[in-house]
């Protein structure tokens, strides 16, 4: 819907539309440059003008220009809330940075949390602190992977009403399941229905990352990888392909979602490392590698990974 405020901006917008894409990105940068450095009233006719502004030459600016715009937007997001918006929603490489930025208001990410946004979701999922109301956009919202992201968040505030709607649609989720019942809030009737046979026999935080390093020290990696894949639901022999064809990166996903820290990672490559007879010259740069890992390549690989099966060796659950 037009107001008459967007009306009196439409020459305005309409001149600066009319530019060449770089001539554009230009001015953008420079307009966003000099909101940072004034630090406006959100309130002031000033800042709902130039907001305004940017927010539409936005849309068509090049991409290099929006890239470096959007760490500098991300200071001043609350003031500008409509290009930050429009930031916010731009591909993962744009957005990044404006979702990460610590005073970004709920309003604006409720703004972002869409289906087809699942990235973006998962970066809000991981913020230090995720209100109640944006925790249930993303469960309802969210796919598996995104709804485990937001569940592993300690500081994600998580409802009852929030808890029955991540078992409705994911319950059959084994990893879904296996990180409910790691929460302390987690309601007591789902703890008991899940946690059964996972708290029996899955280790978790603290037992699960002491049971890996003793295991790598032991170079024990066949076992501590078949550990790992017990922790995501999914089945051993995927994990031990995984080993054969020396995939580390698949090694990072699965430790990402099983909770694993960057060190003990760390510890397993070197232990799956020594174990083959690989070199260990590169070895330090493991955590570097492991912490940079992009949501959507954690994905792919436990995608991709067959759900755990019941084998006439292992006895039934109780």
């Amino acid at each position: 819907m037009t107001t008459p405020f967007d009306e009196a901006l439409k020459p305005i917008n309409s001149m600066i539309g009319a530019l060449a894409p770089k001539l554009r990105g230009a001015l953008v940068e420079e307009l966003v440059d000099e909101i940072t450095r004034e630090r406006l009233d959100a309130e002031s006719r000033k800042a709902l003008v130039l907001d305004n502004i940017v927010a539409e030459a936005l849309r068509d600016a090049p991409m290099p220009s929006r890239v470096r715009a959007s760490p500098r937007l991300a200071r001043c997001a609350g003031t500008l809330p409509e290009a930050a918006t429009t930031l916010a929603c731009d591909v993962i490489a744009v957005a990044e940075a404006i979702l990460n930025a610590p005073d970004l208001p709920d309003e604006i990410m409720l703004r972002v949390c869409a289906p087809d946004r699942q990235e973006h979701m998962q970066i809000i999922a991981k913020r230090q602190k995720v209100s109640a109301l944006l925790a249930r956009a993303i469960v309802e919202m969210g796919e598996a992977a995104t709804v485990v992201t937001l569940v592993r968040n300690p500081g994600a505030q998580l409802t009852t009403d929030g808890f029955a709607e991540i078992v409705a649609r994911h319950g059959a989720d084994p990893t879904v399941r296996s990180m409910l019942t790691q929460r302390a809030d987690c309601p007591a009737d789902l703890a008991t229905k899940f946690g059964a046979a996972v708290s029996r026999d899955v280790p978790s935080g603290d037992e699960l990352l002491e049971q890996l390093q003793a295991l790598a020290e032991e170079r024990q990696i066949v076992p501590a990888m078949d550990l790992l894949m017990r922790c995501i639901g999914r089945d051993r022999d995927a994990g031990r392909k995984i080993l054969e064809r020396d995939d580390e990166k698949a090694l990072g996903a699965i430790c990402h979602i099983a909770g694993v820290d960057a060190e003990t990672y760390e510890i397993l490559v070197h232990a799956w490392r020594v174990t083959a007879g690989k070199p260990l010259t590169d070895v330090h740069k493991a955590p570097v590698r492991f912490r940079l890992m992009r949501p959507a390549e954690i994905d792919r690989v436990i995608s991709r990974l067959p759900l755990a099966r019941m084998r006439a060796s292992e006895a039934l659950p109780a």
